[in-house]
């Protein structure tokens, strides 16, 4: 019992470590996006090639959140950002086909960084609650 336990809690650090990480990566994403829009055209590639770095985070996270046996609802959520990273691909890529669809990227970049923050808070909460509840 005691290894699940471990396992467990490992889960819990590496979930929490790359909520963080894909959290800055999205912010940090704006900001290429705005070094596109503002300084330099030339910055795009920076941005393209940028996501393909931290895309599959949500992916790990939702395997993390199950191994580390949290509430489903982080689970969900995770998948959910998995799927709006999906859509930011998407919307990137068929833009040029179908313009209206490239004015829901910057949309979906404000939804994604939300949910980032919705994940760190209950993550940051129920680690309190937990350590309350050990001590």
């Amino acid at each position: 019992m005691m290894v699940n336990r471990s396992y467990s809690r490992i889960a819990r650090i590496c979930f929490m470590t790359l909520a963080w990480l894909f959290t800055i990566s999205v912010a940090l994403q704006v900001f290429l996006a705005g070094l596109a829009l503002f300084v330099s055209p030339d910055n795009w590639l920076i941005h393209a090639n940028f996501a393909r770095y931290f895309s599959l985070l949500p992916l790990i996270m939702a395997v993390l959140a199950w191994t580390a046996r949290l509430p489903g609802k982080m689970i969900r959520r995770s998948l959910g950002l998995l799927g709006m990273t999906i859509g930011m691909f998407l919307t990137a890529v068929l833009s040029s086909r179908i313009g209206m669809l490239s004015a829901l990227h910057p949309v979906i970049a404000i939804m994604l960084f939300w949910s980032c923050t919705l994940i760190l808070r209950s993550t940051w909460e129920d680690s309190v609650m937990n350590a309350t509840l050990n001590h």
